[in-house]
């Protein structure tokens, strides 16, 4: 009796079944859009570094949180000196209960009034720009506006203040609402559901308006609300279970990182939400400009590859006479001789 089939495969032989195996998959995800539609946007999230533009909008946000949540205290306090009351149960929804004594004690010790205060305010304004500036970079990133379309430096710093200015007042309105919501009597969950709804339509408004507002090229509601509905509905479900799911974050990184067990456990929760709206707006790119199906075999591009690596390499454009032109050059493969002909090549010429 012979085991031939025991046998090793030889290279060549694992290479022609991997080949055809790939041959085969790409061709499904190309002919069925519920296969390649996914694919296209986890590809041009690996294209457009998806995991450091998330990383750098999570650590602006946590920088930016204790700034802006001390900004919008200041101003409820002023605001609303004759309604305590209603202060309270605004600062209550609009701050976490782990960074409630934080913020009141540097409250207390702010200047209460005169330039001093003005002064202060507009510090706050300032270090809470961090991840207004990232998600205004990210965003023109994965649209592909090139550099030289982007805005000026008086327009950039306009934009990223009112858009600021929109999260806070979205801040301050998901608060209110969530205090409405109390009213209701409380059956059956009604008071959080009514709370998270609440919640979800004011980010959905601020997650459209950013696109409005930070990206430098027209961005219509019908491009935009596809992310924008997944943004917000990722963003209320973690401010509804947030809490919960941070205790369970902390209990599982504390026997390592010990004291830092809390910041670690934000920066999960504020980069898991990172990841969701990138993914989402990747898809809204993805859908508008039809960058579906993509190559598995990059020996063979479709028009949504060249369409996809033209805009990655004219995004470099800076001034405003530069075009960069990008060449697919029939008959290359991946592995040809470097000193021939590329897959791509780039050139720039100056007109």
């Amino acid at each position: 009796m012979r085991f031939d089939w025991l046998r090793p495969w030889r290279p060549a032989q694992t290479r022609e079944v991997i080949s055809r195996l790939l041959a085969w998959a790409d061709a499904v995800q190309r002919r069925h859009s519920l296969l390649g539609f996914p694919y296209a946007v986890v590809k041009k999230y690996s294209d457009d570094d998806g995991g450091r533009q998330a990383a750098l909008i999570t650590y602006y946000s946590f920088l930016s949180i204790f700034p802006l949540l001390l900004l919008a205290v200041s101003v409820l306090s002023k605001v609303l000196v004759d309604h305590p009351s209603l202060r309270a149960q605004l600062i209550d929804a609009l701050v976490p209960p782990e960074l409630q004594p934080t913020i009141d004690h540097a409250v207390t010790t702010m200047p209460s009034s005169g330039l001093p205060f003005i002064l202060g305010l507009i510090g706050l304004l300032s270090a809470g720009t961090g991840v207004v500036f990232s998600a205004y970079e990210t965003l023109n990133h994965l649209a592909g506006v090139p550099k030289r379309s982007r805005f000026g430096f008086v327009a950039r710093y306009a934009r990223v203040l009112l858009m600021l200015l929109v999260v806070l007042v979205g801040g301050v309105a998901a608060a209110t609402l969530t205090v409405a919501s109390g009213a209701l009597p409380n059956v059956n969950g009604l008071q959080q559901l009514a709370a998270a709804v609440g919640t979800a339509v004011v980010v959905f408004v601020v997650l459209a308006l950013a696109a409005k507002v930070l990206i430098a090229r027209p961005v219509s509601l019908r491009t935009s609300w596809p992310a924008a509905a997944i943004g917000a509905v990722t963003v209320a479900a973690v401010l509804a279970i947030g809490t919960r799911l941070l205790a369970v974050l902390v209990s599982q990184s504390g026997a390592v990182y010990g004291s830092f067990a809390t910041v670690v456990g934000s920066f999960t929760l504020l980069y898991l939400v990172s990841e969701v709206l990138l993914y989402s707006a990747e898809g809204a790119v993805v859908r508008h400009a039809r960058l579906w199906p993509r190559a598995l075999d990059i020996s063979r591009p479709t028009p949504a590859d060249v369409q996809v690596l033209t805009r990655l390499a004219t995004e470099q454009e800076r001034l405003p006479t530069e075009r960069i032109e990008v060449r697919m050059e029939a008959g290359s493969r991946p592995g040809d001789d470097p000193s021939g002909s590329a897959d791509a090549s780039r050139e720039t010429e100056r007109r």
